[in-house]
């Protein structure tokens, strides 16, 4: 098991909110909006989502027989976002790039250990949002949202490149067929995008959609290698009653591994021991 537990000083984060802001400099604006030159940033906390993580997590466990990785960053947003660029992550701040660094550093070394068998992994980057009318689970693949409404989907282009490399399902199946991750939430029970019945975010009432971000990209199978990785944004209803939600989710997720992935020679402790 390993878990990233990263702390600095209150004076840089002190010095940002008595000004009322939270920006830095740059070129271009990935995510947020620019304001006389500079970039302003989205600085709401994910609440309840590490006590979400960690009840999937031990779910996954008993229903793959191998415990699971676990990286949680326990620095507030205000502090530090580290599923974005370094610079925008961390505007700037030395204490602020050492734990973006320090960060993915443990999901790194999760990586290598899960190289070492040369078998296929999964890499699951859980999230919350605060809310909207479609109170759906997002599950981000790196597919734009007009390529999903627009049915413009390529393997090639999703962080699930290397499972749609070694199965033989269509990607839509994949991707939100009824065995899909998306399916499988929805024959629990849970709305989710994409699925059978929510093919696209033009689907639901607003929506509002979030295809992943650079922890997706940066460690999935996008651009080569056999770790896949998914994006999940929850809304606040599982993420409060975690107790309730976490290990029905933890189920289907672990169902989803044991049938395209191979825990049972997935054992990635340092010791060879799971």
């Amino acid at each position: 098991t390993v878990a990233a537990v990263v702390e600095y000083g209150k004076q840089w984060y002190q010095r940002r909110v008595r000004a009322g802001t939270c920006e830095y400099n740059s070129r271009s604006c990935s995510r947020g909006y620019r304001k006389s030159g500079k970039c302003y940033v989205a600085t709401g906390a994910d609440l309840y989502t590490a006590d979400l993580a960690k009840a999937i997590r031990n779910k996954i466990a008993e229903v793959t027989g191998e415990m699971p990785h676990l990286i949680v960053n326990t620095l507030h947003r205000s502090r530090l976002d580290p599923n974005r660029e370094l610079e925008e992550a961390s505007q700037g701040d030395p204490n602020s790039e050492r734990s973006f660094n320090t960060y993915h550093g443990f999901i790194g070394e999760a990586h290598k250990l899960a190289k070492q068998n040369a078998v296929p992994g999964i890499h699951f980057d859980i999230h919350g949002y605060a809310s909207h009318k479609d109170l759906w689970f997002e599950l981000g693949y790196l597919i734009d949202n007009d390529d999903l409404d627009d049915n413009n989907i390529r393997s090639s282009a999703s962080s699930i490149r290397s499972l749609a490399s070694r199965v033989p399902l269509s990607f839509n199946e994949i991707l939100r067929g009824h065995s899909s991750l998306g399916g499988r939430f929805q024959s629990a029970g849970y709305k989710s995008v994409p699925s059978p019945r929510y093919p696209g975010p033009g689907s639901g009432i607003h929506g509002k959609y979030y295809r992943g971000g650079y922890t997706t990209r940066r460690w999935g199978s996008r651009d080569g290698g056999n770790i896949d990785a998914i994006q999940i944004e929850f809304p606040p209803e599982p993420r409060k009653g975690w107790r309730e939600h976490g290990p029905k989710i933890g189920a289907i997720i672990g169902e989803f591994v044991n049938e395209h992935y191979q825990p049972h020679v997935l054992c990635a402790s340092p010791d060879g021991s799971c």
